[in-house]
């Protein structure tokens, strides 16, 4: 399920080096010969068995499809309508721009979820702390005077038991991004895409992903038809996936793609003006990639949006904490003088 998967940044450089080895009329099998060169990487070894597949006589295609799902399905449908129209060069360079940018929406989200995430590893060394330092400052009282967080860790052993269900959790998030990226828990995404105010701000990922697709897939050659086909499947959700059969049987019947994707209900309706116009002037590719660095600034105003719930979440739960941890103490020491007052009751009483 874990299997390496090529990196857009990686994949877009080699889209670039192979676009420009094509132009200049090099053997295919010498391009992709001399990507392997490092054959003890997973990438030499994949590069490696494109080149034995292309010096066999097999079209690029072919061999990027035997890669399995090291390349993305998307990349592998564009080699061959790029090899079908002749235009494989141009194909090539256009997939390194789609990548690029890819990879730099990528660079966007880590980078606008890293204070985030610095803030929850501040917490959970706070957390830590708390566990720990009590029975070091004041070691000669009790478990439950020290255990400020009421959570039954308390000293060594209470923060080696925390530690290990941290390490537990940070390799359980890290196993379900990896399965996200890999496409396991499209479900999920479909479901926060129909959320009332969320929904809004993640479908403009999948919508400018289809906008940038079929820009792509039209330039290359494709019928309109497989290019619609390809542009919902490459999305990325279900919402947009489960459509690509019947809008591409609607196109064959001979209807718009503006109007199929007006009936879908999935498009902003400037998107559907941007392809009606591409349509109406015969510049389809052109317009849509005019609307996609429209589309781009939605997606970083989405990625700011998210980046700001993520940080008002873990600060609440942060605040959570520490009004546990204040109500804990204040808890503690009325215990502590209520205790004491009993006491010099007895004792007086003794008297």
């Amino acid at each position: 399920m874990l299997a390496g998967r090529i990196k857009p940044q990686t994949l877009s450089t080699l889209c670039e080096r192979v676009g420009v080895s094509f132009e200049v009329g090099l053997d295919p099998h010498r391009v992709f010969a001399r990507e392997a060169e490092n054959h003890r990487s997973n990438y030499g070894r994949r590069m490696k068995s494109v080149a034995d597949h292309v010096q066999k006589g097999g079209s690029l295609a072919d061999a990027v499809k035997a890669q399995g799902p090291y390349f993305p399905e998307h990349f592998a449908q564009m080699i061959e309508a790029g090899e079908r129209a002749g235009r494989l060069d141009r194909v090539l360079d256009r997939l390194a721009e789609y990548y690029q940018q890819l990879a730099d929406f990528r660079r966007i989200f880590m980078n606008s979820i890293l204070w985030p995430v610095i803030q929850l590893v501040i917490a959970v060394m706070v957390i830590g702390m708390m566990i720990y330092l009590p029975s070091v400052i004041v070691p000669s009282t009790s478990e439950a005077e020290t255990d400020l967080l009421g959570i039954g860790l308390v000293g060594e052993k209470g923060l080696i038991t925390y530690a290990l269900y941290v390490a537990l959790s940070a390799v359980a998030v890290v196993l379900f991004v990896m399965a996200i990226t890999r496409g396991y828990f499209n479900f999920m995404t479909d479901w926060f895409a129909r959320l009332p105010w969320i929904g809004s701000k993640l479908r403009v990922f999948a919508e400018a992903r289809f906008v940038q697709t079929l820009a792509l897939a039209i330039e290359s050659g494709l019928d309109a038809w497989s290019a619609v086909d390809l542009a919902f499947r490459s999305a990325g959700t279900p919402q947009y996936s489960s459509r690509a059969e019947s809008a591409k049987q609607a196109i064959l019947q001979g209807r718009e793609i503006h109007t199929v994707m007006q009936e879908t209900a999935l498009f902003q309706k400037d998107t559907i003006e941007a392809v009606e116009l591409g349509e109406a002037s015969g510049r389809l590719s052109e317009t849509l990639d005019k609307h996609f660095n429209h589309l781009k600034t939605q997606v970083r105003s989405s990625m700011g949006m998210i980046t700001y719930l993520a940080s008002a979440l873990i600060w609440a739960a942060i605040a959570a904490v520490l009004i546990l941890i204040i109500f804990r103490v204040f808890s503690l020491y009325i215990n502590n003088i209520g205790d004491a007052a009993v006491h010099a009751l007895e004792s007086r009483g003794d008297v």
